[in-house]
């Protein structure tokens, strides 16, 4: 009882906007409108990160999907006074890992092991949308600024490669990484490190 008034406070502060934690309360409760919310409101940030993560936009709706189902499926076990960020991001950091193990056990089909050039290359939606009301210099730049990325991201190891998405495009604290990935605040710092160290170093390469 002493939780669900916790939960209700929470909610009447923000009565227009329900906090994650808010929401996974109803979500245990049986309320699929609250898990709809839950969707909507990291449907763009997640799929994102799991084609960053993935370098293929099919394989990441597949992980976006798997991951929300997981969610509704594995409610209970999320605990009151746990933060959703991190627990989301663990159940989709883990199912990107899966799928690149997956990838790496399975032949590979002639022509197709990256279902998408484009995307390999670094091809960004989000990117490609804001390129569009830029002049042309600039939206190529932004091209070459997407292609760039998704090349230098493809060569960090699984693990930096989530520390660094996680911390640059999705916003998360090194303390809601560690707690998503389950590791001190010092190894998210060393990841980091090591990776903006491997970034900077494509990047300097391309410069030659």
């Amino acid at each position: 009882m002493e939780q669900s008034t916790t939960y209700r406070a929470v909610e009447t502060a923000e009565s227009t906007e329900p906090s994650d934690e808010a929401l996974m309360h109803r979500v245990k409760a049986g309320d699929d409108d609250a898990l709809a919310v839950l969707v909507h409101r990291y449907e763009a940030a997640l799929f994102n990160f799991a084609r960053k993560m993935l370098g293929n936009a099919a394989d990441a709706e597949e992980v976006f999907q798997e991951t929300f189902l997981r969610v509704h499926l594995h409610r209970k076990r999320f605990w009151g006074g746990s933060a959703f960020r991190p627990w989301l991001y663990r159940i989709a950091t883990n199912l990107c890992k899966d799928r690149l193990r997956y990838r790496k056990r399975r032949p590979e089909i002639p022509g197709s092991a990256l279902r998408s050039g484009d995307e390999a290359a670094g091809f960004d939606p989000v990117a490609q949308r804001a390129a569009e009301g830029m002049l042309p210099d600039e939206a190529a730049a932004a091209r070459e600024l997407a292609e760039w990325m998704g090349t230098a991201l493809a060569a960090l190891s699984i693990k930096h490669r989530a520390v660094f998405l996680m911390a640059h495009q999705e916003g998360l604290s090194y303390a809601e990484i560690a707690k998503a990935l389950r590791i001190p605040v010092g190894t998210v710092k060393s990841r980091m490190n090591k990776a903006v160290s491997q970034l900077m170093a494509v990047l300097e390469a391309s410069e030659r």
